[in-house]
């Protein structure tokens, strides 16, 4: 599939599809070891959450209307770029609130019921330029059960480990590799980790219902689009078609990969390393 350089205010399709990691020759020691203010960080749950915002951080969680405060909790992910403190909602506007208090706003922004994950860095002055996850229990990409063939509660718990696994491995680009971005390589790095959290495997069906994308189709009806907001309208489409083209070659490369007993770091680089151009030329 051949693409075209484009000019103009907007990154053109053909750089965006050489977007990659480089990926050291020599990669440090995994994990890596914890950032210094992981440490001041606890586990926590239900109101006491709040207490430990409030007394630790000095942050006014008080001041905001709460939802579901029995259900918050704080933990902790192991990455391969060192421990990461999760703090889990169970509900949207809770979710919405926790994204305010932690960049020092005084009042929650509405965010889309599609977006229930974040990997921030903190902004309020208490615990500014902490990295913490950020987590909403939901449906993954806002996907009915019924659509993956599973029960509510079952997609529920399955959603949890693959947005956590999903944005672990936003964590592990930034810290191995030095970046990460809201591009479609990136979320197909991070769904392909999620999948394998939350399924055993990488199926390139499931993914396209997650981006919403329809095979053999270069449309988009779900949130791949948000990763190409920075692209010419009239690109977004070859974009579409590449990121359909190609998944299936990722299923083969990871669970390839699966087969052979891969560790985390070897799926990550794998990932990471290869540009959508490349594997779109390997399969000219």
């Amino acid at each position: 599939m051949k693409i075209k350089a484009s000019t103009g205010p907007y990154e053109s399709a053909a750089d965006y599809l050489r977007h990659r990691y480089e990926i050291p020759e020599d990669l440090p020691q995994l994990p890596l070891e914890d950032e210094p203010f992981t440490a001041v960080w606890q586990e926590t749950s239900g109101k006491a959450v709040l207490d430990f915002l409030a007394n630790e951080f000095d942050l006014p969680a008080f001041d905001f209307d709460w939802e579901r405060t029995g259900s918050l909790r704080i933990t902790f992910a192991n990455t391969l770029g060192g421990r990461l403190p999760v703090i889990m909602t169970a509900d949207h506007q809770d979710f919405c609130n926790l994204d305010a208090l932690l960049n020092a706003r005084q009042a929650a922004q509405e965010i889309p019921l599609t977006v229930n994950a974040f990997t921030m860095q903190t902004r309020a002055p208490g615990v500014a330029r902490h990295r913490v996850l950020l987590l909403n229990r939901a449906p993954y990409s806002n996907i009915p059960a019924e659509v993956l063939g599973l029960s509510g509660d079952d997609w529920l718990d399955r959603s949890h480990r693959l947005r956590q696994r999903h944005e672990c491995a936003h964590y592990e680009t930034l810290r191995i590799f030095g970046g990460m971005r809201n591009h479609a390589l990136d979320e197909i790095l991070a769904d392909a980790l999620g999948q394998i959290a939350a399924f055993g495997n990488f199926d390139a069906n499931r993914q396209r219902v997650f981006f919403g994308l329809t095979r053999g189709k270069n449309t988009c009806t779900g949130r791949l689009s948000f990763y190409c907001r920075d692209l010419k309208e009239s690109d977004r489409p070859l974009i579409y078609q590449a990121v359909d083209t190609v998944l299936d070659t990722v299923a083969d490369e990871v669970n390839g990969l699966l087969a052979k007993k891969a560790d985390d770091t070897a799926l990550l680089t794998t990932l990471a390393g290869t540009s959508l151009a490349r594997r779109l030329e390997l399969l000219d």
